[in-house]
């Protein structure tokens, strides 16, 4: 009985203290190899945060002493790296004590009211989607079909001193005393076997009721967990795998300190629940023995558990591993004539036809021995309850004539039976007569048969026999799948637009940055490949355990964000908090979501809607649930980071420096309009992209033009469920008969495997989760050095000096020009000096500057600061200056005795000629002028 001791007691040696406790738990041994985080730990790792928090404050302290000289790279990077370090000291902080408390969840200190009250939540989610599954499988209605057991062979029961400790027990029973038999049985451990559609499954919905009718407080919960869905290769461990399907499946258990997986996993551990294992021969054939190996080795002597199989099967795997260690068997037995005849008969509208119909089909009174024959064959056809209850589907709820089965020439035998009831279920249940009686939209018979076979096909090719919406993406093929992730990018690469991404710029010790452009698209197709590994989770809001989500995902965003920004803008706080709150908003944001509750849930509908609800009511979120997104979602936060890094660079000239008065914005309104809109729309995409939602609707729009699903899809699937085509359990649907899954989507033959195949997961699934933060980490001085850079290098080289003051064009300013220096580019600047036969006078002077955008300074700053720097030296020797009009962005003419001198500014070239000789002042300005023109025509401008 649930809650006894155990058996018996032995002690042998000397024992100093014995307790007794009223009831021993069965638990399960998770052998996983990791370790419980320990008070001792738990102080290093907060003493290490410590110190990494006052280096900061320490680094702070002496940035504010030296008043943060950033003419030097110390003074540069003190600030951020004080930032820094503070930031990943909180980061630890925060990072220990989360996970010294999720350590007590998945170690057992949690206390016992702690684990009682997951315990009841999980119960009463059970209880309710155990009795919606009761319902929707008309289990009552109007009686259940009577299925019957009787004691298992005797080389599928393992030793009764195992079982039972020595004595008999009493093993067969009906459909309603399933949850006594188990009760009857002291090791709490049974199989049941039987052929297919023998009712096994529900008579586990029927156990799972039961048991939860009785439960006292703390006793066990009992759960169904169809190992169909088991997928070895991808998770090795069992009971690793129950944990996960239970944290989906009831993700409200969880708690503000452990997820609903953590909770199942204790829940589990400590043997307060009790695994119903359905299905044992659906699993993969070379996969049978070693799943009986995991459960005898991993479970305790007084853990329960109750397993379904066929039994060919289950005796194969026995044969190679072992018996389930002290588990009972059972076998279910045939439906008899008598048992159908009484059954169907109640089935059956209330008529006097009706209810001969079924009694003559079945329990002629005859002596013809060729009808009683065929109601011998017929009655060996409608055996298991499936297809009873596929008898009951075709004729009893459509009105129609059972004695056509009794036809010889169309059913010569018991398969061509069963085959005639699943090829007449779908046209029974959308028969056009019934469409007054069906309320909504009425569907075709074969327009539902094509629709109803690609969802077989589509569970099929995914190894599930489940049918969720948001597994129809994968359904889609691969451009279209990822058609919105690919339109996100694209409106990313849009908004980046505006800070002239194309520019490569010098990285740290010569190394070559890429363009930001290549960032952009490196990152989107690490989140479309991404896209492609998982399929996502529909999500609702929820508000509970937040702010210790919160916590921790902000701690791992705001040092790397903080430290960017902080190290292109030199260390300014205010730039600092404009450029990371948003990241911290949405963020934050996310973690105001989590993955819905399946089995919770009303219907599949609802799911619908608490996943565009919860993308509408946090747009742009939603990629930011995973790191992985993020990566390429935080890059359309960067133009208008950039713009605003750029105005703030290229508006605030040094002290003591005039801006030009007639100088062009580098960032305009428009710039601003386009990045803050497209990169708005590229978030709200993303985050579309990145939902169930929205990979549902792209998936629904194209099945529908295909025509193999019809475009009110939900509409579909909740009559289906209302005819009895499909069974909502939650928000999840399956079909309802397993046989009519397979007979709609036959599995493919194949060469049967004789070992399962590695458990190893595919390479995209181990390469894509560690390669963005790889790629992020290589990248990070580059991005730094490209936000801190300004788009205002206009021209990006122009020829040298001597290029554009050739000799030819010297001999009209000088007689018998001769080159006495010739200077190439050298720092941004290239010299060329003519004169008259080498001597001294007359001559043309010629220097050419060229600003070159750095990081933190703008190119049109430097030629700014070049132009002003000679017009100050040429006042202190010239006289009578003049400005000139229409001569580059700025220009000026000093005048002196024999000659003159005219500096020019257009962007970022300077152009700085002297003349001495006759007529230079009157000759310089149109000289100056042909020379600037040479310049501009061919100088490389900035694309």
């Amino acid at each position: 009985m649930q809650g006894e001791p155990v058996a018996r007691n032995e002690f042998s040696g000397t024992a100093h203290t014995v307790i007794q406790a009223h009831t021993i738990y069965g638990g399960i041994h998770f052998n996983d190899g990791r370790r419980p985080v320990t008070g001792l730990q738990l102080a290093g790792q907060l003493l290490l945060a410590g110190c990494s928090v006052a280096a900061g404050a320490s680094l702070f302290a002496l940035r504010a002493r030296d008043d943060g000289d950033a003419s030097a790279l110390p003074g540069l990077m003190l600030g951020p790296a004080a930032m820094a370090l503070a930031t990943v000291g909180v980061w630890l902080a925060v990072r220990a004590i989360l996970r010294h408390r999720r350590s007590r969840v998945l170690w057992g200190d949690l206390s016992g009211p702690e684990l009682n009250a997951a315990a009841d939540r999980l119960a009463s989610a059970v209880r309710e989607q155990s009795g919606r599954e009761e319902r929707l499988r008309r289990l009552q209605d109007p009686a259940p079909i009577p299925v019957r057991w009787d004691t298992a062979a005797q080389d599928l029961i393992d030793h009764r001193e195992n079982i039972t400790g020595g004595g008999p027990v009493a093993l067969g029973g009906r459909f309603e005393e399933i949850a006594d038999v188990l009760d009857r049985v002291p090791s709490g451990r049974l199989v049941v076997l039987g052929p297919a559609g023998t009712g096994k499954s529900v008579l586990m919905v029927r156990l799972a009721l039961d048991r939860l009718e009785r439960r006292a407080p703390g006793e066990r919960i009992p759960v169904i967990l169809p190992l169909a869905t088991w997928r070895p290769q991808a998770q090795p461990d069992l009971w690793e795998w129950a944990a996960e399907l239970l944290g989906t499946r009831y993700a409200s258990v969880a708690t503000g300190t452990a997820s609903a997986r953590d909770i199942a996993r204790e829940l589990l551990r400590t043997g307060r629940l009790l695994p119903i294992l359905d299905g044992f021969d659906e699993l993969p054939a070379a996969v049978r023995p070693q799943a009986l190996r995991t459960l005898n080795g991993t479970l305790d002597r007084a853990a329960q558990i109750v397993l379904t199989s066929r039994e060919g099967e289950y005796r194969d795997a026995a044969g190679e591993a072992r018996l389930l260690t002290g588990a009972a068997a059972v076998s279910v037995r045939p439906l008899t004539r008598a048992d159908l005849t009484a059954y169907l008969s109640r089935t059956a509208a209330p008529s006097p036809r009706a209810d001969s119909s079924w009694r003559q089909v079945l329990d002629p009174r005859t002596t013809d021995p060729a009808r009683a024959a065929r109601a011998r064959v017929l009655g060996e056809a409608l055996a298991t309850p499936l297809m009873a209850s596929l008898a009951r589907k075709a004729y009893s709820d459509t009105g129609r004539d059972p004695a056509e089965l009794l036809d010889p020439s169309r059913f010569p035998g018991p398969a061509a039976i069963e085959a005639h009831l699943l090829d007449q279920f779908v046209p029974a249940t959308y028969d056009a007569s019934l469409a007054a009686a069906s309320p909504g939209r009425h569907w075709d018979a074969e327009d539902a048969r094509r629709w109803l076979t690609f969802l077989a096909r589509h569970a099929r090719t995914l190894g599930t026999p489940e049918v969720t919406w948001w597994s129809l993406p994968r359904a889609l093929p691969w451009p279209v799948r990822h058609a919105a992730v690919i339109a996100a990018m694209a409106m990313g690469l849009v908004a980046l637009a505006p800070t002239g991404y194309s520019r490569p710029v010098e990285g740290p010790l010569g190394i070559g940055s890429p363009p930001l452009l290549a960032v952009a698209v490196l990152f989107g197709v690490i989140a479309v490949i991404d896209d492609a590994v998982g399929t996502p989770q529909p999500r609702a809001l929820t508000t509970r355990g937040r702010i210790p989500l919160l916590l921790r995902r902000t701690a791992a965003v705001v040092p790397i964000a903080v430290f960017v920004v902080m190290a292109a803008t030199a260390g300014d706080p205010r730039s600092s908090l404009y450029a990371v709150a948003p990241l911290v908003l949405l963020v934050g944001g996310a973690v105001w979501q989590d993955t819905a509750d399946h089995a919770l849930a009303r219907s599949p509908r609802a799911l619908l809607r608490s996943d565009r609800r919860t993308v509408l009511a946090l747009p742009g979120t939603r990629a930011f649930t995973d790191p992985r997104h993020a990566c390429a979602v935080a890059l359309c936060l960067l133009s208008p980071l950039a713009l605003f890094l750029s105005q703030q660079i290229t508006t605030n000239y040094p002290p003591g420096v005039t801006p030009p008065a007639h100088s062009e914005e580098l960032v305009t309104g428009g710039d601003w309009l386009l990045a803050c809109l497209t990169g708005a729309a590229a978030l709200l995409l993303y985050g579309f992209a990145f939902s169930a939602w929205g990979k549902f609707a792209i998936a629904r729009l194209w099945l529908a033009a295909t025509g193999r699903l019809p475009w009110h899809l939900m509409e579909f699937l909740e009559d289906a469920c209302q005819r009895g085509a499909l069974r909502q359990s939650g928000g999840v649907l399956s079909f309802r008969h397993r046989t009519l899954q397979d007979r709609l989507a036959p599995p493919r033959p194949g060469p049967p495997t004789s070992t399962p195949k590695p458990d190893a997961p595919s390479p995209w699934q181990v390469i894509v989760p560690a390669l963005s933060p790889i790629v992020l980490c290589l990248m990070l001085p580059g991005l730094i050095i490209t936000l801190n850079t300004p788009d205002d290098e206009r021209y990006r080289s122009v020829p040298e000096a001597c290029e554009l003051l050739d000799q030819h064009l010297a001999a009209r300013a000088i007689p018998r020009p001769e080159a006495t220096t010739r200077e190439p580019f050298s720092n941004g600047e290239s010299r060329c000096y003519w004169s008259t036969d080498g001597e001294m006078m007359p001559r043309v002077d010629l220097v050419v500057t060229i600003g070159r955008a750095e990081a933190g300074q703008s190119a049109v700053q430097e030629a700014v600061m070049v132009f002003r720097s000679a017009d100050t030296i040429s006042g202190e020797h010239a006289r009578g200056r003049r400005s000139m009009l229409g001569l580059g962005q700025e220009a000026v003419w000093w005048r002196w005795d024999g000659g003159g001198q005219v500096l020019v500014r257009q962007d970022n070239i300077v152009l700085n000629m002297d003349m001495h000789g006759p007529a230079a002042d009157t000759r310089l300005p149109a000289f100056a002028e042909e020379v600037l023109h040479r310049a501009l025509t061919k100088a490389r401008r900035s694309s």
